[in-house]
């Protein structure tokens, strides 16, 4: 093997962290672009900002520690299906003992529960218990919320189906404005693709949201921004 067809062989191997390196300098461009690099002194705001969130995010570190009260108001209904769930089904199954279950919540709280369901099952999810939810908010007539389309798309980002991400993603942006947190995961998607141009057309409507911060500097909004993409 010639030099020329080795240094090729090695950049396709790695271009998955070339893409993440392209798009962390576009990313950086864009949103501090106007900040130095200077330590920031001891007491100063920006370290008061970054204390702050840190003290914050511990609290909020765990997913199902975060969704304590959620998970306990519908531990019934999450008790009942996940102990279902211990035995091969089949989808249609798993579709209608969700619904069965799902009848025995308090009316106006469907959502809540699924909510519930998928953030204590953890990812990744089986598939067929992704594909059943959406089964069961469509038989239902149920409109899912944001954090739930959240949860389904994280589910489906664990387990690689990048078509039915896509599918489900097209979805959520015809609801309207996209939360920031689903964008990041629309991020991790392309780069887990290989596609460095969608990857970094989602940078400027990250970089929005950073700059459209009501802090002095953009540290706090970005600090929650890394812990979301280090979660995934």
């Amino acid at each position: 093997m010639s030099l020329v067809e080795a240094a090729i062989d090695a950049f396709f191997s790695a271009q998955t962290e070339i893409i993440v390196f392209a798009i962390a300098i576009c990313f950086h461009s864009l949103v501090f672009g106007k900040y130095g690099f200077a330590v920031p002194a001891k007491g100063s705001k920006l370290t008061k900002d970054l204390s702050r969130e840190g003290s914050r995010s511990g609290r909020d570190a765990s997913p199902r520690q975060s969704l304590q009260p959620a998970y306990c108001a519908h531990h019934t209904f999450v008790r009942a299906v996940s102990s279902f769930l211990r035995a091969e089904h089949r989808q249609q199954e798993v579709n209608l003992e969700i619904s069965k279950q799902l009848e025995l919540s308090a009316a106006g709280t469907e959502i809540e529960a699924l909510e519930a369901l998928l953030s204590a099952l953890g990812k990744p999810t089986n598939a067929e218990v992704l594909a059943a939810v959406r089964g069961v908010l469509q038989q239902q007539g149920l409109q899912p919320s944001m954090r739930l389309y959240e949860l389904l798309l994280r589910g489906y980002l664990a387990l690689r189906l990048l078509d039915v991400f896509s599918e489900l993603l097209t979805e959520v942006e015809a609801r309207g404005a996209v939360p920031p947190t689903i964008k990041v995961l629309t991020m991790r998607a392309s780069v887990q693709a290989s596609d460095c141009e969608a990857a970094i057309a989602c940078v400027p409507g990250l970089a929005s949201v950073l700059k459209s911060s009501n802090s002095a500097t953009p540290s706090t909004a970005y600090a929650h921004l890394v812990q979301q993409l280090v979660r995934l």
